[in-house]
């Protein structure tokens, strides 16, 4: 997360949120980030439909997910089963994710408002992403995501 948060387009997508949302615009870019990846999942990864790829990693991680952090337990009792990285894809269903857990996190309120940025400046966040993503994988294939 620190890297794509003090990262340069993320700084400049983080600017496109009104002041009032501003504070929550990491968590919300993370999911806006999904949405694109969901929906262009077959740019980046044309041999492995993202469904198959969602149900390898499942099965890569549910038999030693009782070894990780109880935070990542919890929260893989709600990803799998409702399926979000594939649902991320509907904007419908990234307005009510962002709703739910504002309602789950009172000190994140603001997440439920933070949606209209996606609508208002989409084409913006589209072609950050486009600049951002490519350059977040070229630094993963090279073990570089710790600087």
């Amino acid at each position: 997360d620190v890297l794509t948060d003090t990262h340069p387009l993320v700084k400049q997508a983080r600017q496109l949120f009104p002041n009032e949302y501003r504070r929550v615009a990491p968590i919300t870019l993370d999911i806006f980030w999904d949405h694109f990846l969901s929906l262009h999942w077959d740019k980046f990864e044309p041999d492995i439909p993202l469904l198959e790829f969602v149900t390898y990693v499942r099965n890569t991680i549910e038999p030693d997910l009782w070894r990780t952090p109880e935070k990542f337990q919890e929260l893989n009792e709600y990803l799998w089963p409702q399926a979000w990285l594939t649902r991320y894809a509907d904007k419908t269903y990234i307005a009510q994710t962002l709703k739910g857990m504002a309602t789950r996190r009172p000190r994140l309120s603001a997440l439920a408002g933070s949606y209209i940025t996606l609508e208002t400046h989409y084409k913006e966040l589209s072609e950050i992403f486009w600049q951002f993503y490519p350059q977040l994988l070229e630094r993963a294939q090279h073990h570089q995501l710790d600087d």
